[in-house]
């Protein structure tokens, strides 16, 4: 089947990164590529798509997707496209693939019924930020279009008549969750190829909140970036966020493909605190090591700064958190080991309320500053370390040297410099302190359930305002 792909992509600082780079070069297998970005690519990464054999389409970054697959569309014309037995509109958003491409292609190839085809689905749910009702859609990371719908007028018109979106929400509302229902009223008839339909009762969007699945038990071959920095509090209020850890997991232990390095490339786009929610970067020490390692030997090197004064019980607990770590220095030194990607380690902030009260205050005062210095995003939520003024760090993740910390916000900095190198920033705890978040956990959860309490606790928390 002669088949074509238009693949968006965006980076804002022009680069393709080699998960791209993977995708292209394994849908060139099966498809001629065109390879729209929104932006400018740098030098070598033009000298890269040129080498490819894929076509290139450089614009301003309008329009997000939908912009991208409409200026290709219009750019290559009616006349061009029938040249084609199947369009692919695909992009950056997916990772992969993890598995071979040929199943999918024959498995739908087979198919002559179908007019377009997807590779997942969303399905049906009410939704304010997207408009109200949203129907079952194909999603559109990934559509496949055939000469019966690409080549009639309802889909140039389509196109031709589309708004640029000015943000996400609209691009979804204008063309995502659009598409499928405005051509199946017109009696094109669709599928996906990964089958989650026993999955409709549970999930709304599987390919986000199973994706493990998808790829280890429904022949899946891509999964989405986004798995790994969604809002860690959306993912609370549809799974149960283990998603992207059993993701991560699943991907580096059962396939070929180098999710490392995609990590890598994501602590360059996205703020460290959203990947560390998502991917659980707070390690569990069950005990000391027997002795100390040889820390230069290993290229570590352990750091220790002043705190911000707070009240006596803050400043105790993160006294005794540091204190403790220095026990469980020897484990510490083993985890840069075990995760290549470890920049930078900490112990986690005590449970005593005040202790993260008084790191979410220094942030706002620090973050402003920290994100005029920074390579990367820095958001708006404080960071997972370095605290409690002790951190152990691996000198590779510090192309210029270690520079100096001796306050909270040398070592912010200092962490997210490590990020810019593409390696992350971790706190480790106790087995007994992790027994007790859950615990702690529970009754805020159990709070959270009565209004009563919520009331008392809101009270209190207005009447110490106001006497400071």
């Amino acid at each position: 089947m002669k088949r074509l792909v238009i693949y968006f992509h965006y980076d804002p600082a022009g680069r393709i990164d080699t998960a791209c780079r993977i995708a292209v070069q394994a849908m060139q297998k099966y498809a001629k590529v065109l390879f729209v970005t929104n932006g400018t690519l740098t030098p070598a990464d033009r000298v890269w798509v040129r080498q490819a054999g894929a076509g290139r389409i450089e614009r301003d970054n309008t329009g997000f997707d939908v912009g991208a697959y409409k200026e290709a569309l219009l750019t290559l014309g009616r006349e061009k496209l029938a040249e084609y037995e199947e369009v692919i509109l695909m992009n950056f958003t997916l990772a992969g693939p993890v598995c071979p491409l040929g199943p999918m292609f024959a498995a739908m190839d087979a198919r002559a019924e179908l007019d377009f085809w997807g590779l997942t689905r969303h399905y049906a749910m009410q939704s304010r930020r997207f408009g109200g009702a949203v129907p079952e859609h194909l999603q559109s990371h990934f559509l496949a279009l055939r000469p019966r719908l690409f080549n009639s007028d309802a889909f140039w018109d389509y196109w031709q008549q589309m708004a640029l979106p000015a943000s996400y929400e609209q691009s979804v509302i204008l063309h995502e969750t659009r598409f499928t229902p405005y051509f199946a009223a017109k009696g094109y008839i669709w599928d996906t190829y990964v089958n989650t339909d026993d999955l409709c009762g549970v999930f709304v969007n599987p390919i986000m909140a199973c994706p493990a699945e998808l790829l280890q038990k429904r022949d899946c071959p891509f999964f989405k970036r986004r798995s790994l920095f969604t809002p860690y509090a959306d993912e609370l209020r549809r799974t149960d966020g283990c998603a992207a850890g059993e993701l991560y997991r699943y991907v580096k232990a059962h396939t070929e493909f180098p999710v490392d390095l995609l990590l890598a490339s994501l602590l360059q786009t996205q703020p460290m605190a959203a990947l560390a929610k998502n991917l659980h970067w707070n390690y569990v020490i069950a005990e000391p090591a027997a002795e100390v390692p040889d820390l230069a030997a290993l290229g570590l090197r352990l750091l220790r700064y002043t705190l911000p004064a707070a009240d006596p019980v803050t400043d105790w607990y993160n006294k005794k958190a540091s204190a403790d770590a220095d026990a469980l220095l020897g484990r510490a030194a083993q985890l840069f080991e075990k995760k290549p990607l470890l920049g930078v380690l900490s112990p986690a902030l005590p449970l005593w309320q005040g202790c993260a009260a008084a790191r979410r205050t220094q942030w706002q005062r620090d973050a402003g500053t920290l994100a005029e210095k920074a390579a990367v995003p820095v958001g708006s939520d404080p960071l997972p370390a370095p605290n409690c003024g002790w951190l152990l760090v691996r000198e590779a993740s510090f192309l210029d040297g270690i520079p100096p910390c001796t306050t909270q916000r040398d070592a912010w900095q200092l962490a997210l410099t490590a990020q810019a190198a593409g390696y992350y920033a971790a706190a480790f705890e106790t087995a007994a302190q992790a027994a007790a978040r859950a615990d702690v956990l529970d009754v805020y959860e159990a709070d959270a359930a009565r209004p009563a309490v919520v009331a008392k606790h809101l009270g209190r928390l207005i009447k110490h305002k106001l006497q400071k």
